[in-house]
């Protein structure tokens, strides 16, 4: 099998979703007889090669971060690139990486669900897509126990999709659990989410040059 693996992250350098395939790669190494190739897609020209290159090939992985409940801009520049080819993809096998930062795995399930209908519309075998939350901080070496189990379980699915050449729902679902976090006391919520949005949040808006009084701007409610 030569499978080829598509990072659409958006951001340049260390990113979660490089971590995630790293991962994803030494379990499907296991495998000696097993080949790979890498694209990065973060720009207007890679975007539009990609679709190029996915015609081509016969295995693919496309992995990027969950954004707004779908996917970055450059990744849909990318799916619309690939409309010549709708109903000429009949034996390819294509699958999916979906990672963020909520912990919960509904987030991403409207999404997958496009991400079928993608592949019936190019007439590909649409293999799965690996669903994972809670990857915040994983390029910051940040939560290392949390970190540690996140990238165990995607190293097992690339091992044993390197040996099956397909992913096991079963274990999809496992990995990406919860799907719906337990509801939490409403006192105790309210006292993080102060803190985040205190400590967190405040920091990064300061230091991306955001004015504090705008982020909470209503012009819909005014």
């Amino acid at each position: 099998m030569k499978l080829l693996i598509i990072n659409g992250s958006p951001k340049l350098g260390k990113n979660n979703t490089s971590i995630l395939l790293d991962k994803f790669i030494s379990g499907f190494n296991e495998k000696s007889d097993k080949t790979f190739q890498i694209y990065r897609m973060n720009t207007n020209e890679t975007y539009q090669n990609a679709a190029k290159i996915f015609f081509e090939a016969d295995n693919v992985l496309i992995a990027f971060p969950l954004y707004s409940y779908s996917m970055p801009a450059g990744v849909k520049l990318f799916i619309e690139a690939l409309e010549p080819y709708i109903k000429k993809c009949h034996g390819k096998k294509v699958g999916f990486l979906i990672q963020y930062g909520f912990e919960e795995a509904t987030h991403a399930r409207p999404l997958e669900k496009y991400l079928a209908s993608i592949c019936k519309i190019l007439e590909c075998e649409y293999m799965g897509t690996i669903i994972r939350g809670g990857c915040d901080g994983l390029c910051r070496g940040q939560q290392i126990g949390r970190a540690r189990k996140i990238l165990q379980g995607i190293y097992e699915i690339g091992r044993d999709f390197g040996t099956s050449g397909k992913f096991d729902q079963d274990q999809l679902d496992h990995y990406s659990a919860p799907e719906i976090q337990k509801k939490m006391n409403p006192l105790l919520a309210k006292i993080i989410f102060w803190a985040i949005n205190k400590f967190y949040w405040e920091r990064a808006f300061k230091k991306n040059g955001v004015n504090l009084k705008e982020s909470f701007a209503k012009p819909y409610g005014q």
